[in-house]
């Protein structure tokens, strides 16, 4: 039997001053993120960070502490990742709750 892929929004939310999972892919599941996007909505500049984690360590997947502008500065990366079971994408930012993410792909379960 064919495996369904489903194109959609895989997560979205805002980013915590700790780092924390955004998205970890489901059990029985492959991934492909071909987008993320994060939006400042503080009224400050705010640094953010982003890692991929694939087995029990945190690899960046941007420069550490990118600086996003205030009122609406955007970080958008574009491409593709491909990702397995229990993997996951985590981030933090310098201020909690300022900064909104999406992450889009497909997944194939």
């Amino acid at each position: 039997m064919p495996k369904a892929l489903n194109i959609k929004n895989l997560a979205e939310g805002q980013l915590a001053a700790a780092t924390g999972d955004m998205y970890t892919v489901a059990a029985s599941t492959q991934a492909i993120v071909r987008l993320i996007e994060l939006v400042n909505t503080h009224t400050a500049a705010v640094t953010v960070n982003l890692y991929e984690k694939p087995g029990d360590t945190d690899r960046r997947i941007i420069p550490k502490d990118v600086s996003l502008e205030a009122n609406g500065g955007k970080l958008t990366l574009k491409g593709i990742r491909t990702m397995e079971a229990a993997d996951k994408i985590r981030g933090d930012a310098s201020v909690a709750d300022k900064v909104d993410y999406i992450i889009k792909g497909v997944e194939e379960s």
